[in-house]
């Protein structure tokens, strides 16, 4: 493919009023560089930093840093085709991965390049729009629970923001792992939760949780509510505390380090590949299956963002290529 060929990209401009912020625009085809390939997108979810990129600007530390004239690409999940060969993948394997959250979003485009360390190969059965909700959402629940949790049969687990796009993952992954499961969410959520494996489910209107005399081995707080101070009552002596939003709680990281109960840092480094190998054996064993909120067509992805229709239970996906 010519370098010199254009493709569509979708450009949120933060400054600009809200139904004036998403632009289609067209870049030139990117280029991969050695390590990377080139890769269709067919489908790319909209994930929980684009839209709170979109919703409030200001308070984004990683607007200014990715500000320019010329807008911010959104998008870090995606699922597509590979158009140029490389060391571990040809010209038409189906591939689906995500972008280092560290470096900004670049899949709401027709076409990315990106390393190879964080792609996997499509798991057979589920289709682009299924897969592009995996990468992000269930690699950040599997660290969460296994590696950080050490989440094991029998121990008791507290999830807020269960129904979305990481919630619905972690759920699944407790499941899978024996915990009991305690979830938080909006009382339309309360069936798709229980037949996830959810065992109690509890309104998010309410705040019973705060003042119950229940307690956990693990609380992770997917929608940022909490934080380790608030929720130690409810941690049993050893228990763990980890949240989606650790810039919200640097002082329960930094406190933990002097009690046993611990607010665990969360993050999903570079070069998973091997996780999203494991990940893509999970759904071929039937262990986890795909959770899809809504799609649409790239050409409406204004909509999405902009969340006219509120009752979603997992990703919202755009259809591009």
């Amino acid at each position: 493919m010519s370098p010199q060929q254009q493709m569509n990209v979708l450009v949120l401009y933060p400054e600009r009023k809200p139904e004036e912020r998403i632009v289609f625009e067209e870049r030139p085809v990117p280029v991969p560089e050695k390590g990377e390939v080139l890769v269709r997108v067919h489908a790319a979810s909209i994930d929980g930093r684009d839209k709170r990129l979109f919703e409030t600007p200001e308070l984004n530390w990683r607007t200014k840093r990715r500000r320019s004239e010329r807008g911010v690409i959104t998008g870090y999940e995606f699922s597509g085709t590979v158009v140029s060969s490389s060391a571990h993948f040809s010209e038409g394997d189906a591939v689906f991965g995500y972008t280092p959250v560290d470096e900004g979003g670049v899949t709401h485009a027709e076409f990315i390049a990106v390393s190879e360390l964080v792609i996997g190969h499509k798991p057979s059965m589920l289709t682009h729009v299924q897969a592009a909700t995996v990468p992000v959402g269930c690699m950040t629940a599997m660290r969460a629970l296994q590696e950080l949790a050490g989440l094991e049969e029998g121990q008791r687990i507290l999830l807020s923001g269960a129904t979305g796009g990481v919630g619905m993952y972690a759920v699944q992954v407790a499941r899978m792992l024996g915990a009991e499961i305690t979830a938080q969410g909006r009382s339309w959520q309360r069936h798709e939760l229980l037949r996830l494996g959810v065992n109690t489910f509890i309104e998010y209107t309410q705040e019973e949780i705060l003042h119950s005399e229940s307690v956990f081995d693990v609380i992770f707080d997917v929608a940022g509510i909490w934080n380790l101070e608030s929720m130690c009552p409810h941690l049993t002596s050893k228990g763990i505390y980890i949240t989606t939003h650790p810039e919200r709680d640097r002082l329960g990281i930094v406190s933990s380090y002097f009690t046993a109960k611990k607010s665990k840092l969360l993050s999903v480094p570079h070069g998973e590949t091997a996780m999203l190998a494991k990940i893509a054996g999970l759904f071929s064993n039937d262990r986890l299956e795909p959770v899809v909120g809504s799609v649409s067509l790239f050409d409406n992805a204004l909509d999405e963002f902009m969340q006219r229709n509120k009752k979603i239970a997992g990703r919202r996906v755009l259809t591009i290529g």
